[in-house]
């Protein structure tokens, strides 16, 4: 299973507001969806090129492209609606966390030690999902948009810290090394960019009303334990940093 990561940060009402979101996808499933998204971007938005067009949450959905949606019709809007439907075609499924506490709003810790509460509780949801993924040996491997900057490989130590270190099956569920690759040539990533984009606007719905035909996307793409099927992945976080070991 190939998880897909990416961040956000936006003042929502006011208020700062970081959000985590993520898909999951077989990865005998991948390359396809990988055409599909390329396809998406060559016929709607004109790409010509695999890093042309990148998608992104703070794009598609823009208060402009609404606007164009008002006097007809908006490109931007509708490849974020077939790029999240081409997640379900696939067999993915979405995951987010969002947060307003200040103590996790940097997403990714300078201190490898560390790992935020907000990335933890997105960790336990892959797990989750790990564990029900049909067959033995089977392993997640975790993608994370690459910035160049140095909390990059921060977080790639704390991630991987916290996989090595922590008690139970993570590292027979998980490989233990984290990937980053740019998000200009990652369906993936760019997917994980639309789903965070949306997380972060539920901390306050009202703000931005005309999201919630794709928020309601997302929840029906997202992932839900086979024996709690009402607990959903999608979820507000309010706990601060915790160590990689616990």
């Amino acid at each position: 299973m190939l998880f897909f990561i990416d961040e956000t940060w936006q003042v929502i009402g006011g208020q700062a507001v970081a959000a985590l979101g993520a898909v999951a996808i077989p990865r005998s499933s991948y390359n396809a969806f990988c055409r599909e998204v390329w396809q998406i971007k060559q016929n709607v938005l004109g790409a010509k090129r695999l890093d042309d067009c990148e998608i992104k949450g703070k794009d598609c959905f823009a208060r402009s492209a609404f606007r164009k949606q008002e006097g007809g019709h908006s490109k931007l809007l509708q490849c974020a609606e077939e790029t999240l439907t081409a997640v379900r075609k696939y067999s993915g499924r979405a995951f987010a966390v969002w947060t307003t506490n200040e103590d996790s709003l940097m997403l990714r810790n300078t201190d490898p030690t560390e790992i935020s509460e907000i990335y933890r509780q997105l960790l336990i949801d892959f797990r989750w999902c790990m564990r029900g993924a049909k067959g033995t040996g089977r392993q997640g491997l975790l993608f994370f948009d690459h910035r160049g900057k140095p909390e990059d490989l921060s977080a790639a130590c704390a991630v991987q810290n916290y996989v090595a270190r922590v008690k139970g099956d993570w590292r027979a569920r998980f490989v233990q090394t984290p990937h980053f690759t740019p998000s200009a040539v990652s369906p993936g990533i760019q997917a994980a960019d639309l789903i965070a984009y949306l997380a972060g606007h539920r901390h306050d719905p009202s703000m931005r009303p005309e999201l919630g035909p794709y928020w309601e996307i997302v929840e029906r793409i997202a992932f839900r334990r086979q024996e709690r099927p009402n607990h959903v992945a999608l979820r507000a976080v309010q706990s601060p940093l915790a160590a990689v070991g616990t």
